[in-house]
């Protein structure tokens, strides 16, 4: 197996009803591939793990840093894995809302992703990278 994080910048012309469709997309790929992940969105700003079968998931992500609806992919980490952190998860997804400014709601919602994965059962660097690269996103720490 093996698993990748990278964040990235939407288009400012990429809105929220074409993210929705780029998901159930990327789904219904991921599905077919047996590729695994994680996506999460907050003020334009995407971060995204994907879990896989090597040179597929490789192919994807080349694929992605190609897309013109996001811009400055950054890779953060990448390595083989023993056990996927969202094993059951085609793509899990979640939106934090922009204007949400309660901390106490947004480390709620981290927690309930976290709940969701194995990382609670496996914690391991690379969960830590995804779930700190997380923590910047939201709360927009360097």
């Amino acid at each position: 197996m093996y698993s990748l994080i990278y964040r990235s910048v939407a288009q400012p012309s990429f809105s929220l009803p074409e993210v929705y469709v780029m998901l159930s997309k990327a789904r219904a790929f991921n599905n077919n591939h047996n590729i695994t992940g994680c996506l999460l969105y907050h003020n334009q700003t995407f971060i995204q793990l994907l879990e896989g079968e090597e040179s597929a998931l490789l192919a994807l992500y080349d694929s992605i840093k190609l897309d013109k609806r996001h811009y400055n992919v950054t890779t953060l980490i990448e390595q083989h894995i023993e056990t996927p952190l969202f094993l059951n998860w085609d793509m899990a997804f979640h939106e934090f809302d922009e204007f949400e400014d309660s901390k106490h709601e947004k480390l709620r919602q981290i927690d309930a992703i976290f709940s969701k994965s194995s990382a609670f059962n496996k914690p391991s660097e690379f969960a830590t990278t995804f779930f700190k690269n997380v923590h910047r996103i939201l709360f927009q720490e360097n």
